[in-house]
């Protein structure tokens, strides 16, 4: 497979295919990343960041693209990503302005799949979770809450979940093992 070379951006959640996230920028070197991704199609990155490991960064991460972005009071960057396309980071260094870099390799993203019945209850739970939390939701127009690896993704994205569990479920080829996970947690507090 090719490799590919990413700006990295290090955050404590994750960002999964279709999946939305506002984040905020500040430092002039990660300006400069989404400028470049904007500009350039310079390929820019989430990943979950990692404290004392030799990366700075857990391996799974997602390639995102930016889909809106706006200037905050405090004139701080505010950008809107969505992510694409799975990726393993295999090495990172620091550029000179303090960007993070990777070398990743794509991997295939999970396919798309119906909410079998015996599921069902996580599509309505992620649902009431939007209405309850609507900052977690506000970001998606259309949810799309019977199709099994999008609530899945969602669930990845807002669970408490320690980092080494959740790179553990994203490494998996497709959402089944995420599915019986968040059954299981949701069951036990019912």
């Amino acid at each position: 497979m090719k490799r590919i070379e990413a700006a990295l951006l290090p955050i404590d959640d994750p960002v999964l295919p279709e999946g939305r996230k506002e984040l905020r920028i500040v430092t002039p070197g990660q300006l400069r990343m989404v400028a470049e991704s904007l500009k350039e199609r310079a390929h820019l990155a989430v990943c979950m960041s990692r404290e004392g490991g030799k990366m700075p960064c857990y391996p799974i991460a997602t390639l995102v693209e930016v889909v809106d972005f706006f200037q905050l009071d405090d004139d701080a960057l505010s950008i809107v990503v969505e992510g694409r396309q799975r990726i393993r980071v295999l090495d990172t260094w620091a550029a000179a302005d303090g960007v993070w870099m990777g070398e990743a390799l794509k991997m295939s993203n999970w396919p798309s799949q119906p909410l079998d019945n015996h599921f069902l209850v996580l599509g309505e739970a992620l649902r009431r979770l939007y209405e309850a939390q609507p900052e977690l939701g506000h970001l998606y127009r259309e949810p799309h809450l019977d199709d099994a690896c999008w609530v899945s993704q969602r669930w990845l994205e807002v669970l408490p979940l320690v980092e080494q569990e959740k790179q553990r479920l994203m490494g998996q080829p497709d959402c089944g093992k995420t599915m019986q996970y968040v059954l299981s947690l949701i069951l036990s507090h019912q």
